[in-house]
């Protein structure tokens, strides 16, 4: 069984315990941070909602929102959470094309080997409009492991750089060290990252 495999065996497994442990946790200086390259009303695409705490936040801000996940379990569970679109979709096979003013990835492409996300930042550029924006989040440092049976890709600064110097459609136009945000994880540190699509 392949590393996705095996995450998206752990979130379905664990997909009730998952969102109760993320859904009250606050990104908003995140939040503000991802708006201010916002218009009102704009499209955003959620990439691995999990939770649904993101989508919640954007759609009552007034944006159009589509959440896709790749675990069954996550997204039966969106649907009955959100109002806004919820599909089942591998962000790896996603096919949009120029539909969103922005996408959202928190904590997602930190599961991808490198190939695996520089795969996805090609659909998710072809999924964005002209200077459109992503978000992304790593955990902070320069390991490949697995923890609590989930493979994870942490990035730091020097990191990151060095795999963008590979990919030709996105400018970073923030990229920002942040503590975790659980109260209980707080000796944790995230890799934040603001991409914008260059044309």
């Amino acid at each position: 069984m392949g590393v996705l495999q095996l995450i998206k065996q752990y979130y379905n497994k664990h997909a009730k315990e998952f969102i109760s442990n993320t859904l009250n946790v606050d990104l908003k200086p995140i939040y503000d941070k991802f708006y201010l390259y916002l218009k009102s009303g704009q499209k955003i695409l959620d990439i691995g909602f999990g939770s649904g705490r993101d989508s919640l936040q954007f759609y009552k801000r007034g944006f159009k929102v589509v959440s896709i996940d790749f675990a069954e379990e996550i997204v039966m569970r969106g649907k009955i959470l959100l109002s806004n679109e919820v599909l089942l979709v591998d962000a790896r096979n996603m096919r949009y094309q120029n539909e969103f003013d922005a996408i959202w990835a928190s904590a997602v492409f930190l599961h991808f080997k490198e190939t695996e996300i520089l795969e996805t930042l090609k659909n998710c550029e072809a999924a964005l409009k002209s200077e459109g924006v992503i978000y992304l989040s790593f955990k902070y440092g320069e390991s490949e492991i697995f923890r609590h049976g989930r493979y994870f890709n942490d990035f730091d600064e020097q990191k990151f750089e060095k795999m963008m110097a590979k990919v030709d459609g996105f400018n970073v136009l923030e990229m920002w060290k942040t503590e975790d945000a659980r109260k209980d994880h707080r000796e944790q540190y995230w890799l934040n990252i603001i991409l914008q699509k260059k044309y």
